[in-house]
């Protein structure tokens, strides 16, 4: 700090201080604009939308359609595999037919959920599918060869009677299992 009170430059910018007397610790003039920076609701409302992502996908691992379904509101859209799932019985239809021979894990990363207002957020994540198909023992490790493909996840959410669901999702494939280029 400088004899005018101006703090050294923080990323390329000077930030003014002045000195509370009461405790001689130095606080900013202005509110902090850092945009990381979030209310005690909108944490909360990141969590708990968080959960809901990363509940999905372990519930879709383990096959337990019921309580994936929990996590939709009833009218809810799953755009999935080019299809537009539009409701717990169509997108109840939809799981219904996948193979029951396989192992599948869905890993995801990258969340960012962005409160819009009390009740709606959005988020941004990848999933990392790891695939084996055929019989395999619970207590066997699949093998495999890498991941099977990497989706881009984007989902609108809103707060209803019974918490947090999805209003939305999307997945798009952004890489997929085979020959480099």
């Amino acid at each position: 700090m400088d004899r005018r009170g101006t703090c050294a430059r923080t990323h390329g910018k000077q930030r003014p201080h002045r000195q509370d007397r009461a405790r001689g610790e130095l606080m900013p003039t202005q509110p902090s604009k850092d945009p990381t920076a979030m209310a005690t609701s909108e944490l909360e409302t990141a969590w708990a939308c968080s959960r809901v992502v990363h509940d999905f996908f372990h519930h879709y691992d383990h096959w337990r359609y019921g309580r994936m379904l929990d996590l939709y509101t009833p009218d809810g859209v799953w755009h999935r595999a080019g299809a537009a799932l539009r409701g717990h019985a169509r997108i109840l239809e939809e799981l219904e037919r996948r193979p029951r021979n396989q192992r599948v894990a869905h890993v995801v990363t990258n969340l960012r959920v962005e409160p819009a207002t009390a009740s709606t957020a959005s988020a941004t994540y990848y999933l990392t599918v790891y695939r084996h198909a055929g019989e395999i023992a619970d207590d066997a490790a699949a093998p495999m060869a890498g991941p099977a493909m990497l989706l881009a996840g984007t989902a609108g959410l809103v707060h209803t009677a019974q918490g947090w669901k999805f209003d939305s999702q999307t997945l798009t494939r952004r890489f997929e299992a085979g020959p480099a280029r």
